[in-house]
């Protein structure tokens, strides 16, 4: 694998969470429970709590940092970044159905949320960071830096 442009390490760090936790949930009960249960309430309050902390901070470097770039600059990009953020909007509107009750059984939500989850990521870490990379100068990457570092102050 390529190493990743130093404007984008921190948001290639945080989908290595991400991946964690998509993966566990789409694995139900058969994922290890390390540091995990296997009670779906359990974990639909993990999910609400790692979207708070983790995915809307994220959400919001991405944007109001790298997305817009992209589709200024790079118009290859510009249905991928309107497709990545409609995904966004849908994993918050899951979130919004694990604090309610619900017809569909949480478990299968859960799964759901997994999916999408790595599709997004996955979206991201293997066509938009790769074309944003290649086709950025010089000077756009450290406009990308710059704005996307803003976000992660440590």
């Amino acid at each position: 694998m390529a190493k990743r442009h130093e404007s984008l390490i921190p948001l290639a760090r945080d989908h290595y969470e991400g991946l964690l936790l998509a993966v566990r949930l789409q694995q139900g009960k058969n994922a290890l429970e390390r540091l995990w249960s296997h009670d779906p309430a359990w974990q639909a309050n993990y999910v609400a709590e790692f979207y708070a902390k983790h995915l809307r901070p994220h959400f919001e470097a991405e944007e109001q940092a790298l997305f817009p770039l992209a589709k200024e600059h790079i118009k290859a990009s510009v249905a991928l970044v309107d497709e990545l953020v409609a995904q966004h909007r849908a994993m918050e509107q899951r979130i919004l159905l694990f604090k309610i009750p619900s017809t569909i059984p949480l478990e299968q939500q859960l799964a759901e949320f997994g999916a999408l989850l790595e599709d997004h990521i996955r979206k991201e870490d293997r066509v938009l960071f790769p074309m944003f990379e290649e086709h950025a100068s010089a000077e756009l990457l450290q406009e990308a830096l710059t704005k996307i570092h803003s976000f992660y102050p440590h």
